[in-house]
């Protein structure tokens, strides 16, 4: 069976299951025999990569372990707001952090209050990412930091100060109204206050 027409680069046990019928050691013996080929790659448990398919490591991250979306350093990058290469893609999850680590690369997933979860997050194709205000306040959560002012976060990350003019502040508003931690609201509020 050819996959290459799959609609996804990925595919799951149970698609593999609709797709191919019969026994499950027959099942088995043809995902083996895909591995060896490398027709397939074992991502992790239950999903594999189709070999020779475009794919989006940020969709994939989506599909590696869930809830979860694009934040941190991955988000900022994707925004423009940090000039640095990621060289992992990091994710925040409303379940325990984890580590992942797949021939495809290594994807980080840390743990963020669910409460507010899905706020200032967007849906791009595919997957869901950060807005960089949201990015910002999961990496104060995740990280510890006290930033006192926007030069420390300028400096610290090494943000463009020209990236942060101009943008929405209206997600920095409902983090700092809303946001679960008591440190990334004054955070917040902080930076709202050198944006006025």
């Amino acid at each position: 069976m050819d996959l290459r027409h799959h609609s996804k680069p990925y595919i799951r046990d149970i698609e593999l299951a609709t797709l191919l019928g019969g026994s499950e050691d027959r099942r088995y013996s043809w995902i083996k025999r895909a591995l060896q080929k490398k027709d397939l790659v074992r991502l992790k448990r239950g999903i594999y990569l189709i070999d020779g398919l475009p794919f989006d490591a940020f969709e994939i991250a989506q599909h590696l372990y869930g809830p979860s979306y694009i934040s941190l350093a991955s988000a900022l990058s994707y925004h423009g707001w940090i000039p640095e290469a990621v060289y992992s893609t990091t994710n925040v999850t409303a379940k325990k952090s984890l580590m992942v680590q797949t021939p495809i690369g290594v994807f980080n997933y840390a743990h963020t209050p669910k409460e507010q979860f899905y706020m200032c997050v967007e849906r791009k194709n595919g997957f869901l990412m950060a807005h960089p205000w949201k990015a910002l306040a999961d990496y104060v959560y995740v990280y510890h930091k006290e930033w006192k002012n926007l030069q420390e976060v300028v400096e610290d990350l090494r943000i463009e100060k020209s990236s942060i003019e101009g943008v929405d502040r209206q997600p920095l508003e409902e983090i700092a109204e809303y946001y679960k931690s008591p440190r990334v609201r004054r955070f917040a509020k902080i930076i709202l206050r050198k944006l006025r």
